[in-house]
């Protein structure tokens, strides 16, 4: 395999997974890597005490899930994934530089949380005389390859995804399965924290509310929310084109979310990435609007989810 290279994506492990497809000869637009992977629809409202749209957000998700999830690209995987704190950390640290280092010295990149900064990055090798990864992230440009595992994990979270080859699997299944992970992913299951279309209303009510909205979490959510839909919606105008007998939901399922987008677009005016529109968290009349723009969002995504419902009928 070729050294795999990050690909751009405020979704930074959809980008690390298309960089290792592409090295692996199974190169796969961005759109369709976050439509097959579910990485298009995850949305998390992170909130501590009174604080809403903390940054954590867009990384809370069912990590164990994507393993079965990235097989939908075509390269099945491995993860090793802990959570620890305290004595256990350096326990666990130790493990997971371990199961790292057997995996690369096979000569197998990984996709790995955190090890330059709070974002999924590339692993290629490894410097033990250095004591740290060798890797390619979204700061490596800045900072150089090294990363040193005295300063990994981040917030004691380890999350580690290896390939292990070839997965084959069936078009029709991978699709169906994905549409599937759309819906669970809309639908969000019990909170807290508030997940998928219902984050969108606790957003709204954050704004509508006395609650605080941290500036740089919430413009740095949003950011991440539309670039992943609008590779939602292109991936579901592909499927469209595939799929001519369920063009019409899929079609319904694609404007809908289009239009989720054209709505949230001049929030991400309102608030920047990454300075967050200064002040304009704390405006009342800016947040007001949000609110507004935020409801008329979670509206869209519903009407989403039910055309996408549809066009899942037949595929049952």
């Amino acid at each position: 395999m070729d050294r795999p290279v990050l690909r751009p994506n405020w979704t930074t492990a959809a980008g690390a997974l298309e960089g290792v497809l592409a090295a692996a000869g199974m190169p796969l637009p961005r759109h369709a890597v976050m439509g097959l992977t579910g990485h298009a629809w995850h949305l998390c409202l992170a909130r501590e005490g009174g604080v809403a749209a903390l940054p954590s957000g867009p990384h809370d998700l069912d990590w164990a899930a994507m393993v079965e999830r990235y097989a939908r690209t075509g390269l099945a995987w491995e993860r090793f994934g802990r959570r620890a704190r305290g004595a256990e950390l350096e326990a666990v640290r130790a493990g997971a530089i371990a199961w790292a280092r057997e995996r690369l010295d096979a000569g197998r990149p990984l996709i790995a949380f955190g090890p330059q900064v709070r974002e999924f990055a590339i692993v290629h090798g490894c410097d033990p005389d250095r004591g740290g990864f060798l890797v390619d992230s979204v700061v490596s440009g800045e900072l150089g390859p090294f990363a040193p595992w005295s300063d990994w994990p981040p917030l004691g979270v380890v999350e580690l995804f290896a390939p292990l080859g070839p997965a084959d699997p069936d078009p029709e299944t991978a699709v169906a399965d994905a549409l599937r992970t759309a819906l669970e992913m809309m639908d969000g299951g019990e909170g807290p924290p508030a997940r998928g279309t219902a984050a969108l209303d606790a957003w709204a009510d954050a704004f509508a509310g006395p609650d605080e909205v941290d500036r740089a979490g919430n413009a740095y959510t949003l950011a991440v929310l539309q670039a992943a839909r609008l590779d939602g919606a292109a991936f579901l105008r592909d499927l469209a084109a595939g799929f001519p007998d369920l063009a019409a939901p899929l079609g319904e399922a694609e404007r809908a979310v289009r239009d989720l987008t054209h709505t949230l677009s001049p929030l991400l005016t309102l608030f920047p990435f990454p300075a967050g529109g200064h002040g304009n968290v704390a405006n009342p009349g800016l947040r007001e609007a949000a609110a507004a723009a935020l409801r008329r969002a979670a509206a869209c995504e519903r009407r989403a989810a039910e055309a996408i419902a549809a066009a899942l009928a037949p595929l049952a």
